[in-house]
């Protein structure tokens, strides 16, 4: 019953914050794909290609595409081919975009502010330790996530501290310091 219930609040929170990204997105002529193509390219400078934004959107290849295209015919965004692969485009946010994109709120940002600040941290556990299990299970694309990254200690190998480390910053983390996209992230080895 409580799974039941809690599928339910999340459905409705999620279509919560579609709702604003609708209307946020409207104003600029931006569908919610849009716009979360947009946030996705903002901390990436070396953009993605385009298999992989689709990847990170959760969309098929020719959705991406067709939200790329939107957005390139907006001078949103840059494609440019693919240094790494001949055949492949990437994709980038332009100055524009990077302008718009200070103006769209996420959906879920009047969800998050209700939180209290405890709640806020336990949530984002609980969001960060599903995420690593949807990516473990192949059920997500990999994200940026310092439980993935080649430089994060978990606290359950240094019983000294009791807390997470990174070897980037070399410094200790706190649950709360762990992030979900980090720009600096690097994949850990699956060797590791």
């Amino acid at each position: 019953m409580i799974r039941d219930q809690l599928i339910y609040g999340l459905s409705r929170l999620a279509a919560l914050a579609r709702q604003k990204d609708w209307q946020t997105g409207e104003g600029a002529g931006l569908t919610p794909t849009q716009g979360d193509a947009l946030r996705l390219l903002a901390d990436r400078p070396e953009g993605l290609r385009l298999k992989d934004l689709a990847a990170q959107l959760s969309v098929r290849s020719s959705t991406a595409s067709d939200a790329v295209s939107a957005l390139a015919s907006k001078h949103l965004v840059e494609r440019r081919p693919d240094p790494d692969h001949g055949r492949a485009i990437r994709v980038s946010l332009s100055l524009e975009g990077r302008a718009l994109l200070g103006q769209l709120p996420d959906g879920f940002e009047d969800i998050v502010s209700l939180l209290s600040d405890g709640n806020a941290e336990s949530l984002h556990s609980i969001v960060m330790r599903t995420i690593a299990q949807l990516q473990r299970s192949g059920r997500i694309a990999p994200q940026r996530m310092c439980l993935t990254c080649r430089y994060f200690v978990s606290d359950t190998s240094t019983t000294e501290s009791g807390e997470h480390y990174c070897r980037l910053i070399k410094a200790p983390l706190r649950q709360s310091d762990l992030r979900l996209n980090c720009p600096e992230h690097e994949e850990a080895s699956s060797s590791a």
